[in-house]
This record gives C-alpha cells, structure tokens and sequence, in this order.
C-alpha cells in the first residue's frame, strides 16, 4: 500500500510511524511545508491517561518522549480583581510536558528510523494528484486545511469564529503548576493559561474578549493584521509583558509566530471523501483551554492506523475510523465549548469569592465533576463543602433574622419547607454549578490518585 501523507506535524508523524510498524510492506511519504526544525509554539501538555495510551501505541516514542517531560500535578488559580489578590491551589490531576519541538524531533527520528520519507520545505503535490496516484492521503494539514478547503463540497465544513482574542507566547520563566491568571483591567477581563514544559520554559497564552482587546488599543496597531507569515507582534509582546508583570516576575515573553487571532471551532459533516481522510484540526478543533489540539490529532492517528490494519479494504477503515472517532470528538467538542463560553463570559464571575472561582474554573468543561475532583483533591472538595455549607448556613440565619416577629407563631411544618426553599435558592445562587465554591489556598502535591478506567486507543483528556 502507497500512503502520502500531508503535513508533518504531530499527527501526521505519529499517523507514519504506526502504519508503518503495524505493516513493515507499506510505502509511506510525508510533505511539510516548514523546515524540520521550524514549530510555531512552544509546549505541548498531556495528562497521564494520554501518556498511558502512546505507550500503549508505540513504547519507542513515549521512552524518548518520557526522557523530556516536565511533570506536575497542580492547577493554580490567580484572582486579581476589586482589590483582591489571591491564589487558589488544587492538585493531584497529573500533568506532563514537552518542548512541541523536541515532540517533532522524535517522531521525526523515529519515522526516519521506520524508513519513512519525510519531506520537508516542500508543499505537498494536489490532494487530487496524490488521491490518483497513492491508495491513501492522509490530511494533517492543520486547521486551515487546504485539503479540506478543496473537498468542502462533500466534506461539509463548519467554522464558528468565537468572541475572544488570543496569542501564543512562551517565557523563561518556569512555572511549578498549570496556571491560571484571571484579572479585572482599566480595559475588562484578561486571562493567562500556562503551563511549564521543560526545565528553561514555559507556554503563556494570554485571552481576552474581542470588547475587551479593543478597549485595551490592540485593535489599533497597524502591524497586529498586517504582519508577515512568522513574524510576531511586537506590540502584543511589549503591552502584555507590562499588563501580566507581577506574574512574570522578571521573565520574557518570547514571541513565535505570536499573533492576536480568533479561535474557530472546525466541525464537518463526514472526515473523509474516497480514499482522502483528514486527521486532527483539519478534521476538528477544540478549544486550547482544555489542552485537546495535539491529543486528538495523535488519537486519530492511531484509530485511523489501526482501522487500516484491521479491515479489509481503505473503504471500511476509514468508515470505521470515523465511527470510532467521531462520538469522542464530538464529546471533547462538546467540553470544549463549555469552556470557552465560560472564559468568554468572565465577566459574570469575576465577582465570585476566589473559592467559588477557583472550583468554578475547574469544572468549567464539566469533564471534572464533583466527584471526579474529589478522587484528584479529597481536601480541596471538603474544604469545597466546608465553604458552601457555611455560606448557606449564614445566609439562612439572616433570612431568618430578617423575617424576625412575621415568622413567630407560624406553624412549624410551614416554617420548614420555606427553610429548605431559601437554602435552595442559596445554593443556587452560589455559582453556575452547585458546591460550585472551594477553599484551600495551601500547595497539595499528590501523586498515585485513582485514575478512571482507561480505553486502549483513547489517550486521554487533559482537563
């Protein structure tokens, strides 16, 4: 079998690798536009469920992967609003990461060591002129795919453009927890997502909504739309370094390819038309704040690898492919929004006690629940219910206080349901979840926490 693959980013390489150890016979080629050393970011993060599904996969790579991990198991929540200044820790949720290029680098070596051809700084033939002359293109060209651009007609695009502004940094300053940094501005709301992912460095991506970015004047920098493919914004370099200084402590933002842009939700009506397929955000994409993007991608990769191997002709594997993937896609996409309307109405929280925030942003997407927190974070979910109770209970006494004479001589069968009635309303009105407030500004590291059942091909989900 002949399989040209275009786009040698991670799920590209990773698809090349496995087709090509499930079956040595296979002739495989791989087109990357970008030189080999060329990554537009800087880390990527994965949970330990995905690290346990690519050593299932392919125990070579997650070695070499494993050898550069920087590993962790907190979340930081920063609260900076109304005079406020405080940070909320959470643990026991088991992250690991890596420089996004030294990922590159090993799946390159690895495809290298498989016999796989990998060109690079060369665009990819037509998807029609490779679909004719190979019996399968692979698509992992990215979310503006062109492959997917060409085949719409049957594929079915959908791209919803959503409301906040975001750039991707990194920084020399190396942070101990996944970090959020959530603080009220002249201009409104802005937020940090970061994350360590080596020894000498860390991602920042800073967001904000689109009212808030024009408020703040990033809208009125000429070079912010008309910058060059590869070039940074300086303007956003300089005036967020400024904004988030107190979190950087010193450090740099580093700029690559560091540009304001609106996240785009992909979504299509099938992934593949004859023996075309697309993998990864050319398929699909998910918000980066449930850190989905290069887990998915490397989950098509090895569902699609393994559909080939399993079934008779390209037809029925990549029917089968898109079966197997589609219900988890779907799911993610559907965490992902949860989350990204959250960041986008921050504003509506920004008030909250930083307990209540700080449970709230965790359990924004809804993947962890209640429950699954407190198997990751026994403490944090008691002091969680410590908070609520004693929020609740004060504020019964005072509708209690409040009714004083009127409620004297009432009958007590009718004072008790209007008493379950206010506690209700209380909680309700606690947060967009209920027990949605937590406490304990104390560092807890745990590691060993009960992980959920894992699925042999899933790898797993970040947060």
């Amino acid at each position: 079998m002949r399989i040209g693959v275009i786009g040698g980013g991670p799920g590209g390489l990773y698809f090349a690798a496995l087709a090509k150890q499930l079956d040595p016979t296979r002739q495989i080629e791989v087109w990357e536009r970008n030189a080999s050393d060329d990554t537009f970011g800087f880390g990527v993060v994965f949970s330990d469920e995905t690290l346990g599904g690519i050593e299932h996969a392919d125990p070579v790579i997650h070695e070499a992967m494993a050898a550069e991990f920087a590993r962790w198991d907190d979340i930081d929540v920063w609260l900076r609003a109304d005079g406020r200044r405080e940070v909320i820790t959470s643990g026991g949720h088991g992250f690991a990461a890596m420089s996004r290029l030294r990922l590159l680098q090993i799946l390159q070596g690895r495809c290298a060591e498989l016999g796989i051809s990998v060109h690079h700084c060369v665009l990819a033939p037509d998807p029609a002129v490779l679909a004719a002359d190979y019996d399968l293109v692979v698509a992992a060209d990215g979310a503006n795919s062109a492959t997917r651009a060409k085949y719409a007609d049957v594929l079915g695009p959908d791209v919803e453009t959503r409301a906040c502004r975001y750039v991707w940094f990194g920084t020399d300053k190396v942070f101990d927890a996944f970090t959020f940094d959530i603080r009220k501005t002249e201009y409104g709301v802005m937020q940090v997502h970061a994350y360590p992912y080596d020894a000498t460095g860390s991602t920042l991506i800073v967001e904000m909504h689109d009212d808030v970015w024009r408020r703040a004047g990033f809208g009125e920098q000429p070079t912010s739309a008309n910058l060059a493919p590869g070039e940074s914004d300086a303007e956003a370099i300089s005036r967020c370094g400024e904004i988030f200084a107190d979190l950087l402590d010193g450090a740099r933002l580093i700029g690559n390819n560091s540009k304001w842009i609106s996240f785009a939700t992909v979504r299509c009506a099938q992934w593949s038309h004859e023996n075309v397929v697309l993998i990864g955000d050319a398929a699909h994409t998910a918000h980066f704040s449930i850190g989905s993007g290069t887990k998915l991608a490397m989950e098509d990769a090895l569902a699609l690898a393994a559909s080939l191997s399993e079934r008779a002709t390209v037809a029925e594997a990549l029917a089968a492919y898109e079966a197997e993937r589609r219900p988890v896609v779907v799911s993610t996409q559907r965490a992902a929004q949860a989350s990204l309307e959250w960041f986008e109405n921050l504003g509506q929280y920004i008030h909250q006690a930083p307990l209540q925030f700080a449970f709230n942003i965790l359990t924004r997407s809804r993947r962890i629940t209640y429950e699954n927190l407190r198997l990751r974070d026994p403490e944090f979910v008691r002091r969680a219910d410590e908070w609520f109770a004693k929020q609740a209970g004060a504020s019964l006494a005072r509708r209690e206080h409040e009714r004083g004479a009127a409620a004297e001589g009432e009958d007590a069968d009718a004072v008790a349901p209007a008493r379950c009635e206010v506690a209700e309303r209380e909680r309700d009105s606690l947060g967009d979840v209920p027990l949605a407030t937590i406490g304990g500004a104390e560092r807890h590291r745990r590691r060993g926490v009960e992980q959920e059942p894992r699925r042999e091909r899933a790898l797993g989900d970040v947060r």
